[in-house]
């Protein structure tokens, strides 16, 4: 019996309806996206690529300058927002509408390359994989990074990936994969893995050619820093191997210790978040973990242009996770940051699976199959498990009392009455929810498996099984079982973007421009609604930049504060805002000493956080 009925066969014949479907996707991904840009919070990270980018392209601080902005990423991280909002004018909307054109931009090369690997259907596909994930659109629509990358990788390998591609598509490829660390650092490896790659699929004159447009562009974008720009590779590379570059790091002696507050880093936190990226990206990150189980025990001889792709695809997905990962369980600043960095690049997983489909295993050995029917099961638990912080605490305690009262029967009521642990009980519950999922799932396998020839049930149950693994994540995406999950800055029915713009009216009411402002405080996006202003440059990045001890002087150099070089800012400001939760005591003593009068407070910038109302207060003449 055919598992494919007719009427689908018919269906996918029709040329027109791919296309029609991506188009579609696209409008439902703007749809989607225009409701987070309005109903999510911003947070710092969004705040300083904003601000520090309009600062930086109008002039009025340099890149890497010294007693100077933190310039804590390359140049494209804050000039491309900061032209954008030059231009159309500084606001989270702008830059925010900003990202969501860019990701119409990255949906098109996305289809481009998809298509020419896979067909029209593939690419519909992959169009509506990022358009019904959550935390793939929230990622992309916040004024950050990922948006500008994505656009930049997809659309370098558009130009790269092909049977054949003219020099000069390759050229500007690789002129596109050059642009990746002139905006963030952590993507310093996919140069030169697309170059060796150039050089093995397109022969030695274009891989000579790719890489001059590479390090011309390289050249170039950091060519009108030099030397300071040496500062952000200080930082990742090293000291024991360049010392050469110790004249652009801060000094040991002056250094002080950090006050930033770090994530606790556990083996239980990175089993978490672990899983917790996979169950975010599943479907993506899904895609190439099918490759990868799927993959022929022994490769096509000689090696095809789709076979190289596939292994180009494979490398830079593996490289750039394992590289991520590394950082995010490995040190001990930012465990959950692996949830924002996979972005950057997990659609390569979408990608690889159409290239790589061709030429997957469909029969599997049994010992292959049992690897694989045992992972899935894995899988099944690890991402259920992750899902427990998404369990309604309300929810999960009225069970909870429900089965104490004796309102639940069953053997499991005997040791659930034993819980008192809220968070446990919804540990508990995700856990039976996965099992029970578990039975579902291989039950629905067993029944589409009789539906194949009967020689075929054994060597194509594991094929089939992670099919319907993919399939069922395609359609759990949207919901809290998978993407919708772990949203953190939703911000419920409050337009994000109106109360910053009220908040930054009722501001300059009270601060005129040319005012120096003492800052505390995290949601820096509200200096985008100030003009004229000027913030003690350090106070920016909050406690992230902040030092306890150290030399005062060498780190104002280097765009870092601490205690001495606040007591100053704060005794020679006009005025001082504090956001609510962040005041600390001695800074509430300066204020109430005298020399200062409060003002007023802000109302909440964002509804759904009390911390975001900022206090205000003006510095008085002395008697």
């Amino acid at each position: 019996m055919q598992l494919i009925s007719p009427a689908f066969k018919k269906l996918t014949s029709l040329k027109w309806m791919p296309f029609l479907l991506a188009v579609l996707g696209g409008t439902v991904y703007v749809v989607h996206a225009y409701t987070i840009a309005h109903d999510h919070a911003s947070y710092l990270d969004e705040g300083l690529y904003l601000y520090k980018g309009l600062l930086f392209f109008t002039g009025q601080y340099q890149l890497f300058e010294d007693y100077g902005l933190w310039t804590n990423h390359p140049p494209l991280a804050f000039l491309i927002p900061g032209a954008i909002q030059t231009w159309f004018g500084p606001g989270l909307d702008v830059g925010r509408y900003f990202m969501i054109a860019l990701a119409l931009l990255s949906l098109a090369g996305l289809w481009i390359l998809v298509r020419r690997w896979g067909g029209t259907w593939w690419a519909a596909g992959a169009v509506w994989v990022m358009a019904l994930n959550p935390a793939e659109v929230k990622a992309l629509t916040l004024a950050i990074t990922q948006g500008i990358i994505v656009c930049m990788f997809v659309w370098s390998l558009v130009f790269l990936l092909g049977e054949k591609r003219a020099a000069w598509q390759v050229m500007l490829g690789a002129a596109l994969a050059a642009l990746l660390p002139l905006t963030r650092i952590n993507l310093a490896p996919v140069m030169p893995i697309i170059l060796l790659y150039v050089f093995w699929q397109y022969g030695w004159r274009t891989g000579l050619l790719a890489t001059l447009a590479g390090v011309l562009v390289l050249v170039v974008g950091y060519a009108p820093y030099w030397p300071n720009f040496l500062k952000i590779w200080a930082g990742w590379l090293p000291a024991s191997l360049t010392p050469f570059l110790d004249p652009w790091r801060v000094p040991l002696e002056a250094r002080g210790l950090s006050d930033a507050p770090n994530e606790p880093r556990t083996l239980y936190t990175v089993f978490l978040y672990f899983w917790m990226t996979l169950r975010l990206h599943f479907v993506s990150l899904g895609s190439a973990l099918i490759v990868w189980l799927l993959w022929p025990s022994r490769a096509p001889s000689p090696l095809t242009p789709r076979l190289r792709a596939a292994i180009l695809l494979s490398v830079l997905l593996i490289v750039l996770l394992a590289a991520h990962m590394a950082v995010s369980f490995l040190k001990t600043y930012c465990v959950s940051c692996i949830l924002l960095y996979v972005v950057f690049f997990d659609f390569l997983g979408l990608v690889l699976l159409a290239v790589a489909f061709p030429f997957l295993k469909r029969a599997t050995s049994i010992l292959r199959r049992r690897f694989i029917l045992l992972l899935i099961l894995v899988v099944i638990f690890g991402v259920g498990f992750s899902a427990y912080e998404d369990v309604n605490a309300d929810f999960a305690k009225s069970i909870l009392d429900q089965i104490k009262d004796g309102r639940a029967w069953g053997t499991l009521t005997h040791f659930i009455t034993g819980v008192s642990n809220l968070l446990l009980f919804r540990r508990l519950f995700t856990l039976l929810t996965s099992f029970l999922f578990a039975v579902g799932f291989f039950l629905l396998l067993a029944g589409l498996r009789k539906r194949l020839p009967t020689e075929q049930r054994g060597p194509r149950t594991a094929s089939l099984a992670l099919t319907l693994l993919l399939i069922l994540g395609f359609l759990l995406t949207p919901t809290l079982v998978l993407g919708k999950g772990n949203d953190f800055f939703a911000c419920g029915d409050t337009d994000v973007i109106a109360t910053y713009e009220r908040a930054g009216e009722h501001l300059r009411s009270i601060v005129p421009p040319g005012s120096t402002v003492y800052w505390d405080g995290r949601i820096d996006a509200i200096f985008l609604y100030l003009p004229g202003v000027t913030v003690y440059p350090p106070q920016l990045h909050h406690v992230h930049s902040y030092l306890i001890g150290g030399d005062a002087d060498a780190l104002l150099r280097f765009g870092l504060w601490n205690d001495e070089l606040a007591r100053q800012w704060i005794n020679e400001a006009d005025y001082v805002l504090i956001e609510k939760g962040w005041q600390q005591d001695w800074e509430m003593q300066t204020l109430e000493a005298g020399g200062y009068v409060k003002l007023e407070s802000t109302r909440k910038v964002e509804a759904c956080r009390w911390q975001s109302i900022i206090d205000i207060y003006q510095r008085v003449e002395t008697p």
